[in-house]
């Protein structure tokens, strides 16, 4: 049997866009007992190689773009799936002028900027390259991250862009951001491309963790579901087990020599 972890990043080991050192030495000793890690996030491609490349935590796979992509270790795109540009046009036009948002939009090699209202920079989408509506057409689109800076908004925004493109797209939460992703995208049904295609004749046992609303896809198709205490209830609910820390999860589970729950 094969052991696989798919660890978010964002408030699960990755904070202030650093991982602690407890967090990645925990995450090389996963590896090197032999084990599967992957990564499995709503960033984008350039967000995630900027935010783990500091700490040289190195990785089988990725699942990213809230399961849209999936890549291997050396982000080398394995499957991609995309936004219909016209989508792109449409969401740009509803939100541009929405107060308490910022707008991005991501491609396979970069995040950029369309329109900001939100007034701060978060550190979950630091970086990026301001792009015109001009420029939609010489690019393929992956995903739309928003921030929305007043939480009622946020849950407005929410409502409203599932009554609009519900058919046409995912919307995925996560802290104070919500992604729009091509449908039928989220980090489970990531994770499940991920082994029919790269271990199909393999016995999986899958271990998730992490803390946000756009985890909860992952968490329900895993055989052991890992949250933490600050996890919002939704994600408890889907969760078998909450630590406070995600190496005490990975010290719990190697230290288990029967290979049964941590």
């Amino acid at each position: 049997m094969l052991t696989m972890l798919a660890t978010d990043l964002d408030g699960t080991i990755v904070f202030e866009r650093t991982v602690p050192p407890a967090e990645k030495a925990a995450l090389d000793r996963w590896r090197a007992a032999g084990h599967v890690l992957v990564v499995s996030t709503g960033k984008s491609i350039f967000a995630t190689a900027d935010v783990l490349g500091p700490s040289g935590l190195e990785f089988d796979y990725c699942v990213c773009y809230s399961g849209a992509v999936i890549t291997d270790g050396a982000y080398r795109v394995v499957d991609a799936t995309y936004l219909p540009t016209d989508v792109v046009r449409e969401v740009y036009a509803y939100l541009k002028d929405r107060p308490h948002v910022a707008t991005y939009a991501t491609t396979i090699d970069n995040d950029y900027a369309l329109a900001d209202n939100a007034g701060r920079v978060d550190s979950i989408l630091a970086k990026f390259t301001p792009m015109s509506p001009d420029e939609f057409g010489d690019h393929d689109f992956i995903g739309i991250p928003m921030l929305v800076t007043d939480d009622a908004e946020r849950d407005r925004l929410e409502a409203s862009l599932r009554e609009r493109w519900g058919d046409r797209v995912e919307v995925h939460r996560n802290q104070d951001f919500l992604d729009i992703v091509p449908p039928g995208s989220d980090k489970g049904i990531g994770l499940q491309r991920l082994i029919a295609d790269q271990f199909a004749d393999v016995e999986v046992d899958l271990w998730t963790i992490g803390d946000s609303w756009n985890d909860i896809g992952m968490h329900q198709v895993a055989d052991h579901a890992v949250c933490f205490p600050y996890s919002p209830p939704e994600v408890k609910a889907v969760c078998d087990v909450e630590v406070a820390h995600a190496h005490e999860l990975i010290d719990r589970v190697l230290g288990d020599a029967s290979g049964e729950d941590a």
